[in-house]
């Protein structure tokens, strides 16, 4: 889903603010969740549970020989969820939920996707 970005004119991508919160996991679940962004900033995926041992494989560059990540998409972008403390219930998972917003916005600048968290 894309939408018109005020900033340049061009189009920005939807990111379902639901989906960061399905991928914003529980600190003390032992799964990472993440969100996958096509190169060109298109469309995105949700990927969720990822095994903590696989994703501390990926981020060690010891990915398959095919170059997908956790049985991701070849050469898309993926943006890990931040956990949330388990302890502090569904506010504690809210919260990381916003912050993983403000972050996921400014990682994907950074490859030149607008996006707007809906």
């Amino acid at each position: 889903m894309s939408c018109p970005s005020e900033a340049t004119g061009s189009s920005c991508l939807l990111v379902e603010k639901s989906d960061i919160f399905r991928a914003t996991l529980a600190d003390d679940c032992g799964n990472l969740g993440y969100l996958g962004f096509a190169p060109d900033g298109s469309e995105y995926h949700v990927v969720v549970p990822v095994d903590l041992k696989l994703a501390r494989g990926v981020k060690a560059l010891n990915q398959p020989d095919d170059g997908t990540p956790f049985g991701g998409y070849k050469g898309w972008r993926y943006f890990e969820c931040r956990p949330s403390d388990a302890s502090g219930g569904l506010e504690a998972r809210w919260h990381r939920v916003e912050e993983n917003a403000a972050i996921l916005r400014n990682w994907l600048h950074q490859f030149g996707i607008d996006v707007k968290i809906v």
